[in-house]
């Protein structure tokens, strides 16, 4: 499973690459850095900011695959793992929605509005937000458990 999720997230990240900068670079490049392509490229960067965290968030999820591959308890590195997607996953959901097109409108890409209605992100916010609470719930149990443990 980890190497799924390798090959996954290596895939992903050389689409994010390709798709947000091939075009613009080439742009910058042709135009001599000229101010228009410099701000599109500016413009690309702050688009590919939420993709990148969603990236991280993979490669947290890969590495929490290789927690239990090495035979580490269960409850300690999902528990971390769950906090640290939702948590970025939140984050980055209120970047794509909040800040991306405002900062795009800023540089000179007139997208006619100020915050964008986008649903996925705010599917993957919410799924955030339950994956942090998920997390605290298998933190509290798992705290009983070791309680438990001490018991009996």
């Amino acid at each position: 499973m980890r190497s799924f999720v390798t090959a996954l997230w290596a895939a992903s990240l050389t689409l994010v690459v390709l798709e947000r900068f091939s075009a613009a670079t080439i742009d910058l490049v042709r135009s001599g850095f000229a101010t228009a392509a410099i701000r599109a490229f500016a413009c690309q960067c702050v688009s590919a900011l939420p993709e990148a965290m969603y990236l991280v968030a993979l490669w947290w999820v890969r590495e929490t695959l290789a927690a239990f591959a090495r035979g580490e308890l269960f409850a300690a590195p999902i528990a971390r793992m769950l906090d640290r997607v939702g948590v970025l996953l939140v984050i980055a959901s209120i970047i794509r929605v909040a800040v991306v097109p405002g900062a795009c409108r800023l540089l000179g890409f007139n997208s006619g509005y100020w915050i964008a209605f986008d649903s996925a992100a705010l599917v993957l916010g919410a799924i955030g937000i339950a994956l942090s609470a998920i997390a605290g719930v298998l933190r509290h149990a798992s705290s009983i458990q070791s309680e438990l443990d001490e018991i009996f």
